[in-house]
């Protein structure tokens, strides 16, 4: 009996440390998080701890693959109560992609730090890999199955699944960067949008809701740049010429139509006098090619990744001082 209970508290804790691994990161940054952080903020000691996870590294890759089990099974979860129809599937997909479960601005801060990771550790990349492979077909899935119901012709079904994917992530940098403004019915009803324009037998501009049919927050063209907007413009005005005829296959009228602007905004940004909102960015993104997110938001991504490093140096510099101050305390063994 005594074993049973054992047994049974065994992956409770394992899991009551991730859930504490994942608050640490969310709050402190993945950098800054200690096996001492987790045991504080699980009400356990650091002993404890080293019990169920011999290392640092142990603790975050299991928590990296919680957390892709956990968008999987919530994902998969959504899909099922849907039914067979695949523009209910599809609408829910995006649904569980905010859904309390795994959308919070903890888990979203843990995301990204883990994505950022994964570039430099193969571990990492292999998880995430996996999981950004699966979320792609069932999305592809679904869009092929519409793309046949509905005769559409020219309609790429991976090349959708893709540009939704990419609106949806960017809706979680928006979350993150901007929690206290974000709105999750707006940000539903952009993606339904996307899929009215893409898909118009299926999903209808009725579809996005009360909150998407809101006019977006216009920027004032008047208004002074910040030397940090003032630089992101012009990144987004260069990556758009590259793609603009007789640099690239666009025209600009071409490109204003697809997206949904008018060619003066295409111009504006042209001039680095106005930037997209972030569902025009989500257009963009959808109809140019892969590249144009990484010559836009490459230096940012590189000075965040900077930024990871150096706490990481800071932590890996601050654990070997406490070392050698624990070492000096002790004496030499006769």
């Amino acid at each position: 009996m005594a074993a049973l209970k054992e047994s049974q508290a065994k992956p409770d804790r394992r899991r009551e440390l991730i859930n504490a691994t994942i608050r640490t990161i969310g709050r402190r940054g993945y950098a800054s998080t200690t096996l001492s952080h987790v045991a504080g903020d699980a009400g356990l000691s650091p002993g404890i701890v080293n019990f169920y996870f011999k290392s640092k590294e142990q603790l975050l890759q299991e928590t990296l693959e919680h957390l892709v089990e956990e968008y999987d099974r919530v994902s998969q979860a959504f899909i099922a109560a849907a039914g067979p129809d695949a523009p209910s599937q599809l609408i829910a997909l995006i649904a569980a992609d905010f859904d309390p479960a795994i959308f919070t601005k903890e888990k979203v801060a843990v995301w990204y730090a883990f994505w950022a990771e994964a570039a430099t550790n193969p571990a990492y990349r292999a998880v995430v890999s996996r999981l950004e492979a699966k979320d792609q077909n069932s999305t592809a899935t679904i869009c092929a199955r519409l793309v046949r119901e509905g005769r559409y012709v020219g309609i790429d079904p991976e090349e959708v699944a893709s540009g939704l994917n990419a609106i949806s992530d960017g809706f979680w940098f928006d979350s993150l960067i901007d929690p206290e403004t974000f709105d999750k019915e707006r940000a539903l009803g952009i993606c339904r949008l996307f899929l009215s324009g893409i898909f118009p037998r299926h999903f209808t501009l009725a579809d996005r809701g009360p909150a998407a049919n809101a006019a977006p927050a216009a920027i004032d063209p008047a208004a002074p740049l910040s030397s940090d907007r003032k630089a992101h413009c012009q990144r987004l005005a260069m990556a758009l010429q590259r793609r603009l005829q007789p640099a690239g296959p666009w025209q600009v009228r071409d490109l204003a139509q697809s997206v949904g602007v008018t060619p003066e905004t295409v111009q504006n940004w042209l001039a680095g006098q106005t930037e997209p909102s972030s569902w025009t960015l989500g257009r963009l993104m959808a109809v140019l090619d892969p590249l144009f997110f990484v010559d836009v938001y490459g230096p940012v991504v590189a000075t965040m990744r900077e930024r990871f490093e150096q706490r990481l140096a800071d932590v890996c510099e601050r654990e070997q001082c406490e070392r050698a101050a624990i070492e000096s305390l002790v004496p030499p063994a006769d």
